[in-house]
């Protein structure tokens, strides 16, 4: 693990921590609050400057209890420094991660996956998602399996896009489009990458992800021509779908070669807007 890593993570454990359990509006519950660290630093993907990240898990009643008028329910934490290193930490109910994670929403499988446990009384966090460890592969391969089925769906939607020849509805589905691509590679090659923040990086970090980065970069350079597209039979032209195609064949065989499903019977409705 980098140094950075290693040394914010080592920080909220010995100062954060303390810190929180300490809070006038948590140390009264503070047997039943599991205290995890999420985010970059979590993942190890954090640099000199990134903030520590805390989620406080607990039970409905006991979120009540703490939230009072935080904007924590509308994904905004709770601020502090400590030392110069800025401390983000929020509540959050244990129904509200679960519900996420059976979705496969992808923000909640980077923060929760993740995850590093700081304090957790009578190992109730560890319980409650266990599962995520112990199928986390079956979970990777079903995330692969559906969003390669939605991204061969999406591209084949490209092409109806592209009849009505207006540029701004095709340079958002091309965009999607090299989205859907760039998490498709970071899944085949197991690597942890961030929906939110540094997808491209992150997501081609791995052996895939380096195979398809040149390709997905045309693509990206292909959304710049679509400035020059004045009629829709300038999209004759327009580079974008054989580039796409050698991106799909890549992936596809590569999902082949692990054994996946390439082409469900039905959509995977939990893939309509990864």
């Amino acid at each position: 693990m980098p140094d950075t890593a290693q040394r914010l993570r080592d920080m909220a454990g010995r100062q954060c921590l303390p810190y929180l359990l300490a809070l006038p509006r948590l140390e009264p519950y503070s047997s039943q609050l599991s205290y995890v660290l999420v985010g970059s630093v979590a993942t190890g993907l954090c640099r000199e400057g990134s903030d520590i990240d805390i989620a406080v898990v607990c039970e409905p009643e006991v979120y009540d209890a703490i939230a009072r008028d935080t904007p924590w329910a509308a994904g905004r934490p709770c601020e502090t420094e400590i030392d110069g290193v800025q401390l983000h930490y929020y509540a959050i109910t244990v129904g509200t991660i679960e519900s996420k994670l059976r979705e496969l929403d992808d923000v909640a499988l980077h923060i929760y996956g993740s995850a590093v446990v700081l304090w957790d009384p009578e190992c109730r966090y560890r319980k409650q998602f266990a599962w995520v460890t112990e199928y986390a592969e079956q979970v990777r391969r079903e995330r692969i399996e559906g969003k390669l089925d939605m991204l061969f769906r999406r591209a084949r939607g490209l092409e109806q896009c592209l009849a009505t020849g207006d540029v701004l509805t095709v340079g958002s589905v091309c965009l999607e489009l090299i989205t859907r691509c760039l998490k498709v590679a970071g899944l085949l090659d197991s690597v942890a990458f961030d929906p939110r923040k540094r997808l491209f990086v992150t997501a081609t970090a791995g052996a895939v992800g380096r195979l398809v980065d040149p390709e997905l970069r045309r693509l990206l350079a292909c959304i710049g021509e679509l400035a020059e597209i004045r009629e829709p039979s300038d999209f004759a032209t327009f580079g974008f779908v054989p580039i796409l195609r050698n991106v799909l064949d890549v992936l596809a065989k590569e999902g082949r070669r692990q054994g996946l499903q390439i082409g469900l019977e039905a959509p995977d409705r939990r893939q309509m807007h990864a």
